[in-house]
């Protein structure tokens, strides 16, 4: 069980957002996408801060600073289908000195059946350029939160672990350390009301990016790699702003193979510098056409993560 599987009663959370699915959030497997979970926490973070901030709050906010995705994490524990109601639950898990994170979790009836987490970063507006690469540029760099953001956080506050930082090493920032390899062109639809690339969008870079390899290890088959071999979980770090118009670079490695699972590790580079880390868990077989299973793990083993 994992971090973010901790919360799956629908009563230990303040705020229960009633969600229904859409044909659009469905993935080729029929079921609920991993990218479009990363939607849903987006569509519940915006509805929360519309009610506990207030309009007038969030008009002056939106005119000085600037709150920017620092990371999400969304873990799948059954599957999600587009019949049927959800609720999402949210709530405020820690609020730091000008950071803030959440906690959620998908509700089918009383089933929980997926959970996530994300952390916001409070940044004001204009600022000298970041230079280290640990928090947002663009004219941005993290403020203290306003007393009144406090207090607005405060009343939704659950009792939970405050989100862990993953040390992943300098390794991770290194693009040749990747062996896999797809290029990413930025479309203008892709773009946000701050206009950079959006997160749910570059979550779904990194999804591609999986997909990509299935697709080179089962050599192409049409309609793209099997179902099950999509991630259960996808956790993603924000480093930097992604441009539109541009061309980036997606690199994949894999970091642990066992009996039934792959862990993979994702950079996003502009050109030799890291703008994005993710990390994905899933099962390296599935069933084929034919029903008989296709097992995957001697085909990623060359893939693994080089310098670590």
């Amino acid at each position: 069980m994992t971090s973010t599987q901790t919360r799956e009663d629908p009563s230990l959370y303040p705020v229960l957002i009633e969600h229904e699915a859409r044909y659009s959030d469905l993935d080729p497997s029929r079921r609920i996408g991993r990218d479009a979970l990363v939607r849903w926490f987006e569509d519940a973070r915006v509805a929360v801060e519309r009610d506990a901030f207030g309009a007038d709050l969030v008009a002056r906010l939106q005119s000085r600073v600037r709150l920017l995705l620092a990371a999400v994490r969304v873990d799948v524990i059954a599957p999600l289908r587009v019949a049927g109601n959800y609720r999402i639950g949210i709530g405020v898990s820690h609020i730091g000195a000008s950071s803030f994170a959440y906690r959620y979790a998908v509700f089918a009836g009383h089933e929980c059946v997926a959970t996530g987490e994300s952390v916001s970063v409070h940044c004001d507006v204009p600022a000298p350029p970041a230079a280290d690469g640990d928090h947002p540029r663009d004219g941005t760099e993290p403020s203290p939160l306003p007393d009144v953001v406090r207090g607005a956080l405060a009343t939704i506050q659950v009792s939970a672990p405050a989100p862990t930082r993953p040390d992943r090493g300098d390794a991770r920032l290194v693009r040749e350390n990747y062996p896999f390899r797809v290029d990413v062109r930025t479309r203008f639809g892709d773009l946000d009301t701050n206009r950079h690339v959006n997160n749910v969008a570059l979550a779904g870079w990194y999804l591609d990016g999986l997909a990509e390899l299935h697709q080179d290890v089962l050599g192409y088959p049409t309609g793209g790699p099997l179902d099950g071999l999509s991630p259960s979980s996808l956790a993603v770090q924000y480093r930097d702003q992604v441009h539109y118009p541009g061309i980036y670079q997606l690199r994949v490695g894999v970091l642990e193979l066992d009996e039934d699972t792959v862990r993979y590790a994702c950079g996003l580079f502009d050109g030799p510098r890291c703008i994005g880390l993710a990390e994905a868990e899933g099962r390296h077989h599935a069933p084929g056409q034919d029903g008989d299973p296709v097992r995957l793990a001697e085909a990623l083993a060359p893939f693994r993560m080089r310098n670590l």
